[in-house]
């Protein structure tokens, strides 16, 4: 197809690539729920740079030395000779453009899903990442290896392993589900299977990306995952689950 977006999305040392990063994960579950036909060009850390410039994608952020950072996912779309980087936008342009399912970020809502992932982040998902940070460069080509070690112990100021060790991996787990436990009365609130009701808006979305790709990064038949499996009475696991059924084959 001619026409088809194009998802640019990073790349990893796993047979039959999905996509393992929670942003890129939402573009592609953004994509997917939406219906929306695309390929994918899987990225090497070191090109995001370059391919992003190549394309006129705009920086997202600046890294701590003040030169600007360029970060995927990114979309191409021919068809409307549009490029956007940023899932939330990513996400905002295809609602527009694409009506022929729900939309994701429906009108008015737009600061409520900022404000619960805000807070989601904040509570949950970024304790969580702090477990799993130092097993990303497992998933990694030995291109990407250098590079990501670099910019991210730059950001950090100090190295991957020293961010979490292995022996202080089980308290920051405990600390990440109960933050889960607290967006899990979040949802209970709603009485449904998703935040807004019967159908996933963004922030289901998001959240199950994140799961997704903490499955990815712990394994599949990692003590970690079969642990945050049962956490909430299972709601993490089903939710996912659900996500990823609603998803439709690339």
């Amino acid at each position: 197809m001619t026409d088809e977006i194009t998802l640019y999305d990073l790349a990893s040392n796993r047979p039959n690539p999905r996509g393992w990063s929670s942003n890129t994960l939402k573009a592609r579950f953004a994509l997917q729920l939406k219906g929306i036909p695309f390929k994918t060009v899987w990225v090497e850390f070191p090109d995001i740079e370059s391919v992003c410039k190549s394309l006129g994608a705009p920086p997202t952020s600046v890294w701590p030395d003040g030169q600007p950072m360029y970060t995927l996912p990114v979309i191409k779309d021919p068809g409307t000779n549009t490029v956007l980087a940023d899932s939330w936008a990513i996400a905002k342009y295809l609602d527009a453009t694409y009506t022929a399912r729900p939309p994701l970020i429906p009108e008015g809502t737009d600061g409520l899903q900022a404000a619960f992932s805000d807070a989601a982040t904040r509570i949950a998902m970024m304790p969580m990442s702090q477990a799993f940070l130092p097993l990303i460069p497992n998933l990694l080509n030995p291109s990407s290896i250098p590079y990501y070690r670099f910019r991210r112990e730059q950001m950090l100021g100090l190295k991957l392993e020293d961010f979490c060790p292995l022996e202080k991996r089980p308290e920051v787990l405990d600390t990440a589900k109960k933050g889960f436990s607290v967006v899990a009365g979040w949802y209970a609130k709603s009485g449904k299977e998703y935040l807004m009701g019967e159908k996933p808006c963004f922030a289901d979305l998001s959240l199950g990306a994140f799961l997704a790709g903490t499955k990815q990064i712990f394994g599949e038949q990692s003590d970690e995952w079969k642990l945050i499996k049962t956490w909430d009475d299972g709601r993490w696991a089903r939710l996912l689950k659900s996500i990823e059924s609603l998803s439709v084959a690339e």
